[in-house]
C-alpha cells in the first residue's frame, strides 16, 4: 500500500481532524512495514513515495469496483466514488465510520458522462481505476468496456491524473480460446474489452507523466481475500485460474498508487496461483474448484511474492504502440 494524502484533504470532506489523523497514522505504518524491510527495533523508514491525493473509481457499486473503494479507504486514502446514481450504496461493504469518510460519492456514468464532466470529476487526483463493466442497466459492452474506457482515458489525460488502472480479463487478447468464445457471447463483451484496452494503448503512445496498468483477472469468485502471498501475476495472457474480487481490488489499489514498482504502460494477469491452469483447461477447472498439479503449464513469466513490491518486480512494459490482438485500435 501507500500512504495517505495531506490532512489538509482530509480536513476538507468534513471528519475531525484528530479522527483521520488516527486512520492515516495506521494506515502509513501498515504501508511502509507492507513495503520495506524493517530491522527489528528501529523506526519503519520515511515514505518516499507518497499516495495521491485521491483515487477516483469507476463503477464503485459493482462487485469488483466496490471492494476497490473499500480497500483504498481502508488504507487511509481519500477515494471517489463514482456511479451512475452519483450515491455509493454497495452490498456486503463494511467500513467503520472514520474509513467511511474517506470515500465521496460522485455521478459518474462512463456512458453518458460529457468530457467535461469526467475532467472535472478527475481533477486533482493522484489516480483513477476503471472498474466498470457492462450491465443490464448500465450499457452495452461496446458503450460502457471500449468507450466509457476510452472516454475516462481521454478525460485521466485532460485532468493529468498520473495513472490509469483498468480491470479487463484473461483470456481477453486469445479469441480462439473456450474463455473467450463463451464470454464473448454475452454481447461482445471480450471484444469490447480488448478494443477498450488497445485504444488506451494507442492514447498513451508516447506520453509523459502519464501511463496505464492494465490487470486482467482470472475467474472471479466471492471468497474471502487471500492476500498477496496467494496471488500469481502473468504476461502473456496464455495462463489464468482464480481470484477473489477483494484480491483483484488489492491488486488495483497498489498498482494505482504506484509506490511498490508496478511498472506503468504494462498489462498482466492474475489469479491464485494453486488454480493456475493454461486456457485451454482453466474455464473447466475454475467451474470444478480446481487446482493445479505437476505437469500444468508454466509460461516462464509468472510472478509471485510475500510483498507487493516483490510480486510487481519484474513486470514489463508493453510494447509501445503495438495493439494486442494484432489488429489496430479502433478508437
Amino acid at each position: 500500500m501507500a500512504t495517505t494524502a495531506s490532512l489538509s484533504f482530509a480536513a476538507s470532506l468534513g471528519a475531525p481532524a484528530t479522527s483521520r489523523r488516527a486512520v492515516r497514522s495506521r494506515a502509513r505504518s501498515r504501508v511502509v512495514r507492507a513495503s520495506v524491510e524493517i530491522e527489528p527495533g528501529s523506526d519503519p523508514a520515511p515514505d518516499a513515495s507518497p499516495a495521491p491525493a485521491q483515487i477516483v473509481v469507476f463503477g464503485s457499486n459493482g462487485k469488483t469496483g466496490a471492494r476497490c473503494v473499500q480497500y483504498a479507504a481502508r488504507a487511509g486514502i481519500p477515494v471517489t466514488a463514482c456511479t451512475r446514481s452519483g450515491s455509493w450504496s454497495p452490498q456486503n461493504i463494511n467500513l467503520t465510520s472514520d474509513e467511511r469518510s474517506l470515500v465521496t460519492a460522485a455521478a459518474g456514468d462512463v456512458a453518458k458522462a460529457s468530457a467535461a464532466e469526467l475532467t472535472s470529476t478527475l481533477q486533482g487526483a493522484g489516480a483513477c481505476i476503471f472498474a466498470a463493466s457492462a450491465s443490464p442497466s448500465g450499457g452495452s459492452p461496446q458503450d460502457v468496456d471500449k468507450a466509457g474506457l476510452v472516454a475516462v482515458a481521454r478525460a485521466c489525460i485532460a485532468a493529468n491524473v498520473p495513472r490509469l488502472v483498468i480491470v479487463s480479463s484473461g483470456s481477453v487478447s486469445k479469441p480462439l480460446s473456450p474463455v473467450y468464445v463463451f464470454l464473448n457471447l454475452f454481447g461482445g463483451i471480450m471484444r469490447a474489452k480488448i478494443e477498450g484496452e488497445d485504444a488506451v494503448r494507442s492514447l498513451y503512445f508516447k506520453r509523459d507523466g502519464a501511463d496505464y496498468v492494465v490487470v486482467r483477472p482470472g475467474g472471479l469468485t466471492e471468497d474471502e481475500p487471500r492476500g498477496v502471498g496467494a496471488i500469481e501475476l502473468n504476461q502473456g495472457d496464455d495462463k489464468s485460474g482464480r481470484i477473489s474480487r477483494s484480491d483483484v481490488a488489492a491488486i488495483c489499489v497498489e498498482a494505482a498508487v504506484g509506490a511498490n514498482g508496478c511498472v506503468g504502460n504494462s498489462t498482466f494477469e492474475c489469479y491464485w496461483a494453486d488454480s493456475a491452469k493454461g486456457l485451454d483447461a482453466v474455464g473447466f477447472s475454475n467451474m470444478m474448484g480446481g487446482t493445479n498439479t505437476d505437469g500444468d503449464y508454466v509460461s516462464g513469466m509468472e510472478r509471485r511474492g510475500n510483498t507487493w513490491n516483490e510480486i510487481f518486480a519484474g513486470l514489463k512494459a508493453d510494447a509501445p504502440g503495438i495493439a494486442q490482438q494484432g489488429v489496430g485500435p479502433s478508437l
